[in-house]
């Protein structure tokens, strides 16, 4: 897919500005209750209204993931709390800053911090930030699904499994101080995300009895082109391959049973 253009930001421009600048997603904070930089149902209304997606990430000192598994279950229900109070959904994905060049060693206690959070939100809710060491470790020991890279502790690559990549900081949008981030993936955390339906049986069943109707089977057999014998239009977005799989299989099955 093309990745999406966002921000992230303390105190930022309006979503009129965001979108002259060709963003369409913001990173937005949470962390402790009251502090001035987290982001208030005010501005979730004029960003929703904007059609700005929302994503969370929960931060009060960079070093705090180095407390281990009790404050990951502190501070996922601190950040869920403040993301329900602020319009967001009752399972929020919140990703959780590590703000430092961690070690591997350390890696070991911010990966006990993300489980806590895991406990409070499920594994599937759970994104960490941080550089490409820590976001590759994470998500490659299944500790969390998301992944927000961030370019310092990174050397220049971009770990490919990255959800959200924050590429430059200090950019001035509308005279808001901003970092500019890219998502690459279509579902990066961000609320209300609604995947596409994928093609089921009850989707299908309009494509099996026009194919039958074709070839002459089942209920469809010996009545030809009598209008009510005739299933639902078929609808248009049928792939080619889709076609030769499903053509091939009921007419091997017809000659099966001549």
């Amino acid at each position: 897919m093309t990745p999406r253009e966002g921000v992230d930001y303390v105190s930022g421009p309006s979503p009129a500005a965001l979108k002259r600048a060709g963003k369409d997603f913001v990173c937005r904070y949470v962390s402790t209750p009251g502090n001035p930089k987290n982001i208030t149902k005010t501005e979730v209304k004029s960003l929703q209204k904007a059609n700005i997606d929302i994503v969370i990430v929960f931060e009060t000192t960079a070093a705090r993931s180095l407390a281990g598994y009790s404050a990951g279950v502190y501070d996922a229900t601190s950040a869920l709390e403040q993301a329900k109070a602020a319009g967001g959904p009752a399972d929020s994905a919140i990703y959780f800053a590590v703000d430092f060049d961690a070690t591997e060693d350390e890696q070991l206690v911010i990966n006990r911090y993300l489980l806590g959070a895991a406990h409070v939100l499920g594994k599937n809710k759970v994104g960490v930030y941080g550089g490409i060491w820590v976001v590759k470790r994470a998500l490659e020991a299944g500790i969390c699904k998301y992944g927000w890279q961030t370019y310092a502790w990174s050397g220049g690559r971009l770990y490919e499994k990255a959800h959200i990549y924050q590429y430059k900081n200090g950019v001035y949008i509308a005279g808001a101080n901003c970092d500019l981030d890219r998502a690459y993936r279509a579902d990066f955390g961000q609320w209300y995300y609604e995947p596409p339906k994928p093609i089921g049986p009850q989707d299908e069943e309009p494509y099996w009895q026009w194919l039958r109707w074709q070839l002459g089977e089942g209920e469809y057999k010996n009545h030809g082109s009598d209008p009510k014998w005739r299933p639902l239009s078929l609808p248009k977005r049928v792939p080619a391959s889709w076609w030769i799989r499903k053509i091939a299989f009921l007419a091997a099955r017809k000659m099966k049973h001549k």
